[in-house]
């Protein structure tokens, strides 16, 4: 049975185009195993059986993967179709979101940058394409998510992290006090009671957003957040996160789930 699949990139669909994803002859979809590769890093001596582990790096190799895809009759492509395709997937600056509309990977999403685009040939004719795509990282993005919580006192939140891999998640947090100012706890006993603190925040503070992956606190008013900090940021473990969160206001949390896929 011949399958294809459309997919979208930089927000355009290949639709536009007239390209599906398919195999042609003895050019394929490469295989993509897990992306989660495993970088052991140890040391290892004359003077013992076992080596010195240091740990594991899973994030030393981004995940990357062929395209294949073309007309659904292998028309030829004119030159200037060619050139309009080479203009959509290449030459940009930064990472950009690709989509591939297949029903296992509808949850999905790759932020990724084309680097390489060679046409394939039949009977000396181009009729499709190979796209080479490198991620920026070894897993796939989940479509953005946005939960709101009313807190009041010590609230407790079962929050799920809905990814398929081992990697902390570092959401990004926005903590809008009730009446200005105090303070926000956030004790996560999934992961062995880490705590997020942030105490002594003005009245005047209307909102803070932390961003936990790069490492950032910013507030509409000027303040050093960073004084009453204690330097744990926020992060949550695959699966169910219980958190026991203190404050009075209202907590929003947001990002995008990573997944680990392969095909």
């Amino acid at each position: 049975m011949f399958k294809s699949y459309e997919f979208t990139f930089d927000g355009i669909s290949s639709e536009m185009y007239g390209l599906h994803m398919f195999d042609l002859g003895d050019k394929k979809q490469s295989p993509v195993s897990f992306g989660n590769k495993a970088s052991i890093i140890e040391t290892r001596s004359n003077t013992r059986v076992t080596p010195i582990h240091y740990g594991v790096n899973y994030n030393a190799s981004p995940l990357e993967f062929t395209l294949v895809f073309g007309t659904y009759d292998t028309k030829m492509l004119d030159r200037y179709e060619m050139q309009e395709v080479s203009l959509w997937l290449t030459g940009h600056r930064d990472y950009k979101w690709l989509t591939i509309v297949q029903p296992d990977l509808e949850h999905c999403m790759f932020r990724c940058i084309v680097t390489k685009l060679t046409p394939i040939h039949v009977a000396w004719s181009p009729v499709a394409f190979e796209a080479t795509v490198r991620c920026d990282c070894p897993y796939a993005y989940g479509y953005p998510f946005s939960y709101t919580y009313r807190v009041n006192g010590e609230t407790r939140i079962n929050f799920r992290n809905e990814g398929s891999c081992r990697e902390y998640l570092r959401p990004k947090l926005v903590f809008t006090p009730s009446s200005g100012g105090g303070a926000l706890s956030i004790v996560n006993e999934s992961d062995d009671g880490r705590e997020f603190r942030l105490s002594g925040l003005p009245n005047s503070v209307s909102d803070v957003t932390i961003d936990n992956q790069n490492g950032i606190i910013r507030g509409a008013e000027a303040h050093n957040y960073y004084a009453g900090f204690n330097m744990n940021f926020f992060r949550a473990v695959q699966g169910d996160n219980l958190l026991a969160v203190t404050g009075s206001g209202t907590l929003e949390i947001s990002g995008r789930f990573l997944y680990n896929v392969a095909g």
